[in-house]
């Protein structure tokens, strides 16, 4: 099993700080006065106090003016039952952030079903993009967001021994020993889907500090998922001898009604499926 992930980003700020004759101390509170008691003019950015900020200062005239640049991006990587996965943020407004990413998760097993050896893979995920919604100024989020290029597929190949019986809704068939039995299925899904989490944690901390973990937990609809399955080889009566019961399952009325039927009767149990539970634990970074 095999997660991609990649993400590399690397942003440095930059304090600049000149004087006339002389280095100014850079000030930390927004209202700055010169050295000498005389007053002073200010130009300070009127941001939210809640969004972290970094000061550069000058002289003019005599009077210190300060500068103030909030932080606007953030990266993170997550880990969860939807697999492993990383985002990116960038602060839209003092409330809300987009986020963009994806996440990848992969399964593979062996088993036998009803006489058949099964080869069976999963998989979940895909590219994400979310508007997190920040209503209290604090790590509470609520996301809408859209799953695109959707993974979410269960694919299997199968292999019925010959001599071995498989049923199929209400019929019996036996694999053919000159033409044994072997087959494909697939469970597909919507390639775009909706969702929405609920979580905490924001990749943009407001507070100024660049570490943050978050945590999410929610869905996706994926639609009503489809399963498709296809057969080829030669099918027999298990009541008669080979080879007069024996026949090509594309010219056996028989296994085809009784297949049509299994299929039906699956896709009606896999109405359950439509939706995706999305839970995730992560490290963010902002810059």
């Amino acid at each position: 099993m095999k997660f991609p992930l990649g993400v590399v980003l690397s942003l440095l700020p930059l304090f600049v700080l000149s004087a006339h004759a002389q280095t100014a101390p850079l000030l930390t509170h927004p209202f700055l006065s010169s050295a000498t008691g005389a007053s002073s003019s200010t130009d300070i950015d009127e941001a939210q106090p809640s969004e972290p900020r970094l000061l550069t200062a000058s002289t003019q005239s005599g009077a210190i003016v300060a500068t103030q640049s909030p932080r606007h991006l953030g990266i993170a990587t997550q880990v969860g039952i939807n697999g492993v996965g990383a985002d990116i943020a960038v602060a839209v407004a003092s409330h809300f952030n987009v986020r963009m990413g994806a996440q990848f998760f992969g399964y593979s097993d062996s088993f036998q079903e009803q006489g058949a050896n099964v080869n069976a893979m999963l998989r979940l995920g895909g590219g994400r993009a979310a508007l997190d919604w920040f209503p209290f100024h604090n790590g509470f989020h609520i996301s809408p967001l859209v799953v695109f290029l959707d993974q979410t597929n269960v694919r299997a190949t199968v292999i019925v021994p010959s001599g071995q019986t498989i049923s199929l809704d209400n019929g019996d068939y036996v694999s053919s020993h000159a033409d044994p039995l072997h087959g494909s299925a697939s469970i597909g899904v919507w390639k775009t889907s909706p969702g929405l989490t609920i979580g905490y944690g924001n990749i943009v901390p407001r507070s100024g500090k660049h570490f943050s973990f978050p945590v999410d937990a929610g869905f996706y609809y994926v639609g009503q998922p489809t399963l498709k399955v296809d057969f080829s080889g030669s099918a027999c009566d298990p009541s008669e001898p080979e080879p007069l019961g024996c026949q090509p399952v594309q010219q056996d009325a028989d296994f085809q009604r009784d297949l049509a039927a299994f299929i039906r009767r699956n896709n009606n149990n896999l109405s359950y499926a439509s939706f995706i539970p999305i839970l995730s634990f992560g490290v963010g970074y902002s810059f």
